[in-house]
């Protein structure tokens, strides 16, 4: 007797094989059978003929705070996500002394453009230390599969507290940074996440800390790597590092390290090759680099008065008091001089004055709602008057309640396809749990499957399948996931290719204290499972014992994937 058998389904092992048509049984929340299945099962369910696949492994999630209070992690069953994987960038909330525990939201809050009154009404306090937080998780249940990221801006907080974001270690500091993280190894960390990305900012504006830290901090910690037989190391990279880098610490550690973001950009079109290059001719050379791109355009939706992407650019104010802000947006002299800054060369500014790339979202007065959708760029124009101008004179005219969506990166697709293409592009970057008012980029692989191999034809079905599931789970070594053969972990999607995709983005108010978010739904999928277990319908998540396992045990060897390319293309 199984537990479950989907009957009449195509079915794609996430390998890359060609689609089968057959059932598939699962027994003890592992695949049983898959082709022709006999017998019964305690539940029965027919495909008709849709595609059953492994579920999506999203490498790069900030749920570290909501799995707190959400089991579910909203929105990832429904977007097709069955493991998730926490504390990326080292921004996460473990451990927590009480003493630097605000301080550690304060910068959560801030760099990741959550809510802090949310996070403080939300958040579980039940813990200090990261095994006490990976208990908490076990004890309260999840709904995907969790692998946690030990967080390298956390431990420097916990040590250091807010000096952690002005200056260096000390060698007794450095010591004491160093042991959190083998505590957290000990506990199951998945690997260390880290950033020195430029764009990082804490609290008050600060650096993130990790940006303090010098370059045998970073050393010293992924040495701690190389005493375990698993483990990667992440990090979101700006100027400071590269791929160089990043090879540096593959030696060092002896785990693979993984680069962040690789996006297009529209005005640098050679970064994201040279990225991508760099990191084939590491694999080529035996070194296992590996990037994280993203297969959707990255948009930012915001108010003038939380403008997350402009805080980081000089000149903006960084008050969200909204006395203050209609005094400097309304400044001559502040326009005139943040136009010089639209118009710098800063590689690091990612948004360069494209008014047609900037759509008015959502509008405050009833005047203006004839407004939504259309870009700021074409409303200026017709008006005869400045871009910039229009931009910040609607958002003062409706007290800040114009919602703008900035199109960033990704935007040009013949730039974005050979991205994607590489197998040492690991497709992520969903930051899901982060920027929650901001984006939901949590559906990137329906994305996938229903832009780039439906309706573009980048790749055939089975490889945009096998890119999100056992290409993650392999890079990460997240043992029998990511694949639908005898023996693996049931954790799969049921979904009809010729719907699938995503949603425009869609506003709640459904987080702790009533926060905003913004959610996309995907037509087309119509189940997701855990462990065997349904977690969601195609409608609505299921009422269910929570499915998920937070994951401590890992697979100690190294990825393969883009390693025989890339060893063919250096000979």
């Amino acid at each position: 007797m199984h537990d479950l058998i989907i009957r009449n389904a195509r079915i794609a092992d996430g390998l890359g094989s060609p689609l089968i048509h057959g059932d598939l049984a699962v027994k003890d929340g592992r695949v049983a059978a898959v082709g022709v299945v006999t017998g019964k099962a305690r539940e029965d369910v027919d495909a008709g003929g849709d595609v059953l696949a492994p579920g999506v492994i999203d490498l790069h999630t900030h749920y570290d705070a909501q799995l707190t209070w959400d089991q579910t992690a909203s929105p990832a069953g429904a977007l097709g996500v069955t493991t998730v994987v926490v504390g990326n960038c080292g921004f996460g909330i473990a451990p927590a002394p009480a003493q630097h525990r605000d301080a550690i939201l304060a910068n959560l809050a801030e760099v990741e453009g959550m809510s802090l009154t949310s996070l403080k009404a939300g958040v579980d306090t039940g813990y200090e230390t990261f095994g006490e937080y990976m208990d908490l998780l076990k004890r309260k249940g999840v709904y995907p599969n969790v692998a946690v990221l030990a967080s390298h801006t956390v431990f420097r907080t916990a040590v250091m507290g807010d000096e952690g974001s002005t200056r260096q270690s000390t060698e007794d500091e450095l010591a004491q940074i160093v042991a959190l993280f083998r505590d957290a190894m000990e506990a199951g960390a998945v690997g260390l996440g880290s950033s020195s990305n430029e764009n990082h900012r804490g609290a008050g504006g600060f650096p993130i800390a990790s940006r303090l830290a010098d370059d045998d901090e970073f050393r010293a910690l992924v040495a701690v790597l190389a005493d375990y037989d698993h483990g990667v190391f992440m990090a979101t990279f700006g100027e400071k590092h590269g791929i160089p880098f990043l090879e540096e610490m593959t030696r060092i550690s002896g785990r693979p390290g993984f680069y962040a973001p690789m996006f297009y950009f529209s005005h640098q079109p050679e970064r994201a090759n040279n990225i991508m290059a760099q990191a084939e001719a590491a694999r080529s050379r035996g070194l296992p680099v590996y990037t994280q791109g993203s297969c959707q355009p990255l948009s930012l939706s915001f108010t003038l008065d939380k403008a997350y992407i402009l805080k980081a650019m000089e000149h903006w104010p960084a008050t969200e008091d909204h006395d203050e802000l209609r005094v400097i947006l309304a400044d001559p002299q502040f326009r005139d001089a943040f136009r010089q800054t639209l118009s710098s060369g800063d590689s690091q500014h990612i948004f360069k004055g494209r008014w047609d790339w900037v759509p008015i979202t959502i509008t405050g007065l009833e005047k203006n709602k004839a407004l939504e959708g259309r870009t700021v760029g074409e409303v200026a124009t017709e008006r005869g008057v400045d871009p910039f101008d229009l931009f910040l004179d609607l958002g003062l005219e409706e007290d800040f309640a114009t919602k703008y969506t900035f199109f960033l990166l990704n935007m040009e697709e013949d730039g974005v396809a050979p991205l994607l293409l590489n197998d040492g592009t690991l497709i992520s970057l969903s930051d899901a749990g982060a920027h929650n008012s901001l984006l939901c980029d949590a559906g990137y692989a329906m994305h996938l499957f229903g832009h780039w191999a439906r309706d573009k034809g980048l790749f055939d079905l089975p490889t945009a399948i096998r890119k999100v599931t056992s290409d993650p789970a392999d890079a990460y070594g997240i043992s029998d996931r990511g694949q639908l053969t005898p023996g693996a972990w049931a954790d799969m999607i049921l979904f009809d290719p010729e719907i699938i995709g995503i949603t425009k983005m869609e506003r709640h108010f459904d987080l702790p204290a009533g926060g905003e978010r913004l959610l996309r739904r995907a037509p087309g999928l119509k189940g997701t499972w855990v462990n065997g277990v349904q977690v969601f319908d195609g409608e609505n998540y299921l009422d269910v014992e929570a499915p998920g396992e937070v994951l401590t045990k890992f697979s100690g060897g190294l990825p393969t994937l883009g390693m025989a390319t890339a060893r063919a293309a250096a000979e």
